[in-house]
């Protein structure tokens, strides 16, 4: 009998510890449960969209097209290229020289008005010339009237320092003047030119006909051995008529 009573004292020992265990842990449990919050569903779904989804979309898109299309500014634009210059040389060019005057020829009549010509000389890239002269000749016509020194015709050169007509020589021949008896000519840079205006003047004694009014382009600062062609590098003509007065 009180062997039962003793086994159910420490059956109601046992229970009541285990109680007061159960007693004190209860809170802190509860309490440490309570202190930790649980995320809850409500809250957590649409933070996450919102924080994942939409950040990443704004962000990347506007800070690439602005600065695509943004101009670059003067500092910062690219330096244009420098053009290409060609280093190829220029092609060679050499002298030339022609003669013109009203309606082509010259058109004379005895003891009438004067006619004008000019003979343009333009030097090319390759020379320099030190000294050229224009030689003017005619042949001997023999169709009517004497044999002229002078052909019966007066050519004059206009010069072009005062304006003046001063008289100039024709040589009336039907051979070739050596280019060394020609009296120094006047200097020609490269590529330079220069005009000459001349008049021919048919005398009242002037034979009448049809001749080649000759223009040579002499170099006098030739060698005297130099060939006709190296030492008259240019000629032209203008056909020359004298004609007697009509009536």
């Amino acid at each position: 009998m009180e062997h039962g009573r003793a086994r159910a004292g420490v059956t109601v020992l046992v229970a009541a510890a285990a109680a007061a265990l159960l007693v004190g842990c209860g809170p802190e449990n509860n309490a440490s449960s309570a202190s930790t919050p649980q995320p809850s569903p409500s809250t957590a779904t649409p933070t996450d969209t919102a924080t994942t989804t939409p950040s990443a979309t704004p962000t990347a898109t506007p800070s690439a097209t602005p600065s695509a299309s943004r101009k670059p500014s003067a500092t910062n634009r690219p330096a244009e290229p420098t053009p290409h210059r060609s280093t190829r040389p220029a092609a060679p060019t050499t002298l030339s020289m022609f003669a013109s005057t009203e309606g082509g020829r010259l058109t004379l009549e005895r003891g009438g008005a004067a006619q004008e010509f000019s003979v343009t000389i333009h030097n090319g890239n390759t020379r320099a010339y030190p000294q050229l002269y224009v030689a003017c000749q005619i042949e001997i016509m023999r169709d009517t009237g004497p044999v002229l020194e002078s052909g019966g015709l007066v050519l004059e050169r206009r010069d072009p320092a005062t304006g003046a007509w001063r008289r100039a020589d024709m040589r009336v021949a039907n051979d070739v003047f050596p280019h060394y008896l020609y009296p120094d000519g006047t200097p020609l840079a490269r590529e330079a030119a220069r005009v000459e205006r001349y008049r021919l003047r048919a005398l009242d004694e002037a034979p009448t006909g049809s001749t080649p009014f000759l223009i040579r382009l002499v170099d006098t600062s030739a060698p005297e051995q130099a060939t006709d062609d190296a030492a008259v590098p240019r000629r032209t003509s203008l056909m020359l008529t004298v004609t007697s007065p009509k009536g």
